[in-house]
């Protein structure tokens, strides 16, 4: 580990500076130098004897790059012929064959055959006929012109194809006829010939079977995958409105599920799960944007156009060690070829609101009789005296609401424009987007980010294509709170809870911030507890912080096939990731009753400044091969891949300045500044292969395997991970076509091994801290000490995943996809504790083993009615975790388990992270049930405690009866999903869920009296001698001071199952005959609409109970178990306006 930060800032700066120039270059290289090939100057070799039209095409697209679109009556295809053809261009060939009657229009190597105009030469000498000409266009949904598109008139074998533009004309044989407009990948569509000018827009179809799906290095049609692979497309993002891209995944896919933990501004913390917990280890999937690793919460969701989850081997091995908890690919928007210049504009403005507040009591009256009451259960004094609670009951200027100051309605304010358009031989999209949102705390807390983002496309060649991404995005984030991480202890919702604001007034006579002393408080309150006058950060007077990332993602790539059916494709990318942070704790009088003061929030004026640079630095080749094989298709791709990643650190602090107007670093004062850097970095070489077989469109084959390369291993550097998978298309046998309620019916199965490498950069090394202290003669001296204690043979962390599926198509519009599946992981990476005579705490080893086994059910069904067209998919998911094996020679516990920092269990036959506790019975309303029950003389139990279980059935309660009490994973979740059209009318609604799943709150709300906190009013229904058939137990003061507390159960685990409104859109699309643009749509957008949940106090969706920490919310660790502290979710509602010109 290096510790230079000028020698990281021009590493990070030279290697930019080297990309931006690369990147430039082939951006103008392939501007300039994309020009056309002539279609007739292209030559073939044939020498075809007695074959039809059909064939002969087929000889001609195998022999060149060019492939035909044309309708069945512009011509007899049936027709057989002879040609020989000795270096002939293509035109001169196909006016042999075609004897000159059909016209040629070629559009980026597709050509696209239309009937000749014929002119009637008798007509010059006989009576001319009139017949009726009608003209038009057709475009898709989005006003994108469809050239090659069949126009024919119905009833007829009369028809022609659109042009470049989407354009055609037709000479009607009758004047009445109705038009059939179809294209491939569309909905065809029957339209009156009334007006001799129509426009025509086609939907795309409704069967996803010919959908392309985004899989590892490529892309297959949805109806020959093997894997397991969900996608969501565009149609479903855009009627989200969305602010964080992570979100568009919720409720739409079976086995994904995602979380929203913070409804900060700019702080989402976005978590998705792939199939539930798969490791002990980080169980976050990994992200491909465009084919490169990135941070989908930096991506703008207006730019992306679908995501595909990868969620078995089979699908993901392609990406090895990266891919073992799944694989989330995203590709953005590009432009099309021979496309005109779209503009497009969105605009959102709404307000955004807390879904849900914690259900306090703030009476003070209320709360001082209950903390007395809290401690005189267990012999205690009352805190308050009778003279103070009469004091409570007759104020009238003490605060009364904290929560309504401390929260807000906050503006949330979106606009997105993009370009797209394409020429013959490049494509491009521009789009820029802006978010401005305010935060619902108040004092000033705001979040701005803006995004550009260019893709371009080009072919200077027949043989070359190139191109490049060039993604920025920069967020700028300010506020007043204590820290932008929005699990801090002085989050608005741990603030408002506080006592102290309620048993006082909030200023003095002089217009001061007032302040309680601990006497009238009953705790401590004041200088170092971080209890304050709370409206300080109502007026945003104690802190100044800020947080600028800078996101810089340039790819740049190069295609070239040598031979037909071949394409080499070389890729280069650079990400920079510089996040820069910023805090000044202010100093503020807080007056006491008697005039004397204190400063909030310290005692002295503090600034610091960090800055964090992660760069990466991505190359990939590639060799694709494509042929046909008899009756059948090959695929086969190798590729060679290489991940560079450095990551700096500088941070700087000091004190002690005069003023809080002056918060410069050298404004402090030297005495007690600190300044330290980091520098730390890993890399992956890979190679990769992969195979298809399609073998009469019916019988699927598929082989990854990945050898990858990690810098993270000392000794075991190398892992291979291989997969297979197989797929029947059993609607193609004769047996199931003549199903006539059948339209599809494939099952397929699969199996792989991934890797994961997850650990910290150089754990194999002993690592050394330069800051230890040592005695000589008593002084103490710095020196070198040992800091960690590295393990040299660690080694792969390994998941094995089998997968079975089914996808079944009726003709009634109903969609089934059922998968079950098993993952086994071996050899888990993690940190686990060691015996303390080491002089070390804990060692990174391969710890455990465990299993996740589960299914999958998607269902999908459309159907329209006249003018209504409904959409309805619901999926759910069921993924069980166990722990099967735990390294038996463990120190300082039992070999089978271990205990975790929050108290929850890692054991052998045991979910992972369970809460470890005992099975309760209620509660001991009397002593009758005392008695008769198991001997709880152990636990100290009294009338009015918990009641315990006697698990080993010896009589007695011990620590032997505890057992798992539950796990904070949902293993259930679920999502359904409604979208229709009536006319001009929209409507997208998306529901998510989970089932039951456990909560274990251990501070505050959840405790009766924890001290310096209102009372949550479930509280209210407490033992006492006169309420004996109470639902909760005598209430105590504290942490364990009663033994319904000392020892945890699940007498206070809570169920956090949820069904939520996620997203409800509702929009109406205007007819533009009248109006000078493509398309002009309005909507209201709501986000956390409603909720059903019987979980007390705070969202649901927040996960935040004790094992919070472990597995699943990285960087939550010290608030576990502490709900209040979690910024509340948001529920949001906006109008909106969409428009294309």
């Amino acid at each position: 580990m290096k510790n230079n930060s000028n020698y990281a800032s021009n590493l990070s700066y030279n290697k930019i500076k080297k990309a931006v120039r690369i990147t430039f270059i082939l951006f103008f290289t392939f501007i300039f130098s994309a020009v056309a090939n002539g279609f007739g100057q292209d030559k073939v070799n044939l020498n075809l004897k007695n074959l039809n039209i059909l064939q002969i095409l087929d000889e001609i697209e195998a022999n060149s790059d060019y492939k035909f679109i044309y309708s069945v009556n512009v011509f007899d295809f049936d027709k057989k012929t002879s040609i020989t053809a000795n270096n002939e261009s293509i035109k001169s060939v196909l006016d042999m064959i075609f004897d000159n009657q059909l016209d040629y229009e070629v559009i980026d190597k597709k050509v696209i055959l239309k009937k000749k105009d014929k002119v009637d030469v008798a007509s010059e000498v006989e009576e001319e006929v009139i017949q009726r000409t009608i003209s038009g266009n057709v475009s898709d949904s989005d006003g994108n012109a469809l050239p090659g598109a069949s126009v024919l008139e119905v009833g007829t074998t009369n028809g022609t194809t659109t042009d470049f533009d989407g354009n055609f004309s037709l000479e009607l044989e009758n004047d009445s006829s109705d038009l059939e407009i179809s294209f491939i990948g569309f909905e065809s569509k029957i339209v009156s010939s009334d007006s001799d000018n129509i426009s025509v827009q086609l939907a795309v179809s409704e069967s996803s079977l010919d959908e392309i799906v985004v899989t590892g290095y490529g892309t297959q049609l949805r109806r020959n995958v093997t894997g397991s692979v969900a996608t969501i497309d565009n149609e479903v993002i855009e009627n989200r409105s969305l602010t964080s891209a992570g979100a568009a995944l919720s409720g739409t896919a079976a086995g994904v599920f995602v979380s929203q933990n913070s409804g900060e501004a700019g702080q989402d913390e976005i978590s998705i799960r792939i199939r539930g917990v798969g490791t002990l280890n980080d169980s976050r999937p990994l992200i491909i944007i465009d084919g490169i690793e990135g941070d989908i919460n930096l991506l703008n969701p207006n730019d992306i156009e679908s995501i595909s989850v990868l969620k078995d081997a089979a699908s993901g091995a392609i990406y090895g060690s990266r891919a073992a908890n799944g694989v989330v690919v995203v590709k953005t928007k590009r432009g099309s070829r021979n496309q005109e210049a779209v503009f497009a504009y969105e605009a959102t403005i709404g307000t955004s609101e807390a879904v849900k507040l914690p259900d306090v009591n703030y009476d003070p009256v209320y709360n001082m009789n209950f903390k007395n009451l809290s401690r005189t259960n267990f012999g205690g004094d009352p805190i308050y005296s009778p003279a103070q609670i009469a004091e409570a009951g007759a104020a009238t200027n003490w605060w009364t609401d904290p929560m309504n100051d401390l929260l807000q309605k906050a503006p949330v304010n979106v606009h997105n424009l993009s370009v797209t358009g394409g020429s013959e031989n490049v494509n491009y999209r521009v789009a820029l987007g802006l978010l401005d949102q305010e935060s619902i705390a108040t004092g000033g807390n705001y979040f701005n980010r803006g995004n550009l983002r260019i893709n371009l496309d080009a072919s200077p060649t027949d043989k070359i294509e190139i191109g490049t991404t060039i993604s920025l995005s920069r967020s700028i984030q300010t506020g007043t709170q204590q820290s932008l991480n929005s699990s801090n202890l002085q989050g608005p919702q741990a603030l408002g809870v506080q006592l102290q604001n309620t048993l006082g007034p909030r200023y003095n006579a002089d217009g001061n911030y007032a302040m309680i002393t601990t006497t009238q408080a009953g705790f401590n309150v004041g200088p170092g507890t971080g209890r304050n006058n709370n409206m300080g950060y109502v007026n945003g007077d104690y802190y100044d912080v800020g947080q600028n990332i800078n996101n810089i993602l340039m790819n740049a790539y190069i295609s070239y096939s040598p031979i037909e059916n071949l394409k080499i494709k070389g890729t280069g990318a650079i990400r920079n990731r510089s996040t820069n942070s910023r805090q000044f704790n202010k100093m503020v009088k807080n007056y006491y009753p008697d005039g004397s003061f204190f400063t909030a929030p310290g005692t002295f004026r503090f600034r610091s400044r960090e800055n964090i640079e992660y760069f990466t630095e991505t190359y990939f080749l590639t060799a694709d091969y494509n042929i046909d094989i008899g009756e059948g298709n090959l695929n086969a791709l190798i590729g060679y891949s290489q991940e560079e990643n450095q990551v700096t650190n500088f941070y700087a602090s000091r004190d002690g300045h005069l003023t809080d107007a002056v918060q410069v670093l050298d404004a402090g004062q030297p005495t007690n500044q600190l300044n330290n850097g980091t520098e730390t970095g890993f890399a992956v070489q890979s190679y990769f292969a992969r195979v298809n077989y399609n073998y009469k469109g019916k019988y699927l084959l598929e082989g990854n395997v990945r050898r990858d390369g990690s810098s993270r291993f000392l000794n075991d550097k190398w892992g291979v991970f291989p997969s297979f998978s197989a797929g029947w298309i059993m609607s193609e046998e004769d047996f199931i076509s003549s199903i006539s309620a059948i339209d599809f019916l494939k099952i397929r199965a699969s199996w792989g091994e991934l890797g994961n490498a997850n650990v910290p950069n150089f754990a194999f090394n002993k690592s050394l801290s330069l800051t230890e202290g040592y005695s000589f003669g008593g002084v103490i001296v710095p020196g070198v000490g040992q800091s960690s204690l590295g393990n040299e043979n660690l080694s792969w962390e390994k998941t094995t995943s089998t997968n079975f599926g089914i996808n079944l198509v009726l003709n009634n519009g109903l969609g089934v996809d059922f998968d079950v599946f098993n993952r086994e992981t071996s050899d888990i990476l993690f940190d686990l504790p060691v015996n303390v005579l080491t002089g070390f705490t804990s060692q990174y080893t391969n710890a455990a083993s465990m299993e996740t086994k589960g299914w999958e059910l998607g269902l999908n069904y459309s159907k329209t009615f006249g003018e209504l067209k409904i959409q309805v998919g619901a999926n759910i998911s069921k993924a069980e975790n166990v722990v099967t094996d735990l390294n038996p020679g463990i120190s300082g516990g039992e070999n089978d388990r271990i205990f975790l920092s929050n108290g929850s269990i890692l054991g052998e036959g045991y979910r992972p992270a369970a809460f470890w506790g005992f099975k309760s019975d209620g509660i001991f309303n009397d002593a009758a049930e005392l008695a008769a029950a198991a001997d709880h003389s152990l636990m100290g139990s009294q009338v009015g405690d918990v009641k315990f279980l006697d698990i080993t059935g010896d009589g007695k309660i011990t620590l032997d009866d505890r057992t798992d009490i539950g796990v904070d994973v949902p293993e259930i979740t679920y999502g359904f999903n409604i979208f229709a059209n009536y006319g001009n009318f929209d409507l997208a609604a998306i529901f998510q869920g989970i089932g039951e799943t456990s909560f274990q709150g251990t501070f505050e709300l959840f405790k009766p009296d924890a001290g310096g906190y209102n009372t949550a009013n479930f509280w209210a229904d407490n033992w006492t001698p006169s309420n004996t058939d109470a639902r909760w137990p005598r209430v105590w003061a504290g942490q364990a001071a009663s033994p319904s507390d000392l020892y945890p159960s699940d007498f206070f685990v809570w169920n956090r199952a949820f069904l939520r409104l996620k997203n409800l859109q509702i929009g109406y699309t205007f007819d533009t005959e009248v109006i000078p643009v493509n398309s002009l749509r309005l909507f209201f957008n709501g986000t956390n609409l409603w909720t059903s949940t019987d979980f007390p106090l705070i969202d649901p969706e927040v996960r935040t109970g004790v094992g919070a920490n472990e597995l699943y919310a990285p960087g939550q660790e010290a608030q576990a178990g502490r709900a209040p502290y979690m910024f509340p979710q948001l529920k949001t509602m906006s109008m909106g306006v969409q428009v294309k010109f």
